[in-house]
């Protein structure tokens, strides 16, 4: 049976996975480093909520955005499981992230993720890498056993797949969550 949706105890979710992900994403640099192979310090990555912030700073991107990021508000208010994900590299907002678990909470489903349009910003082509990360975490968390991408854009799917994702029987394109 699931458990009672508590807005506070779900919040302290979202901040613990923000927590996480900020020690994996060092992990992950570490790695990296040691290969030789990374030219961006990740560790001035910064993984925080939808907020005010991140609205104004999403405003004021050089092109235009795909998505309409201001209704996330509303839809916050509406699911306390939800799971919403600014993706900073210090001061310059990267990417925006909104993720829902379904009632069950055997899948979250990302409804929306985008990086900052454009040629150039220092987490180019690192963002649904460093989404999964930070989902993932929350995943796990919740007790969900899959992530899935709901409506992936037909020129983002080579991008899920080098993540791991695969389309299910049903046609979704899912990834088991990893195991604690």
């Amino acid at each position: 049976m699931p458990k009672k949706r508590d807005s506070l105890r779900y919040q302290l979710y979202r901040s613990k996975a923000l927590h996480l992900a900020k020690a994996s994403t060092g992990q992950w640099y570490e790695a990296m480093k040691q290969d030789e192979s990374n030219d961006v310090d990740l560790t001035m990555v910064r993984f925080e909520s939808i907020n005010t912030e991140a609205l104004i700073a999403y405003q004021n991107w050089d092109e235009a955005p795909h998505f309409y990021w201001e209704e996330i508000a509303a839809w916050k208010a509406h699911e306390p499981l939800a799971f919403d994900l600014s993706i900073w590299f210090d001061v310059e907002l990267c990417g925006l992230c909104f993720a829902n678990p379904n009632q069950s909470r055997l899948r979250i489903k990302i409804i929306r993720l985008e990086g900052k349009p454009g040629k150039t910003h220092p987490l180019k082509s690192r963002i649904a890498a460093l989404t999964m990360i930070a989902v993932d975490h929350y995943a796990q968390i919740i007790g969900s056993q899959w992530i899935e991408i709901q409506e992936p854009a037909p020129g983002a799917i080579p991008v899920y797949r080098n993540l791991g994702f695969d389309f299910d029987s049903q046609g979704r394109l899912v990834i088991a969550v990893e195991k604690p």
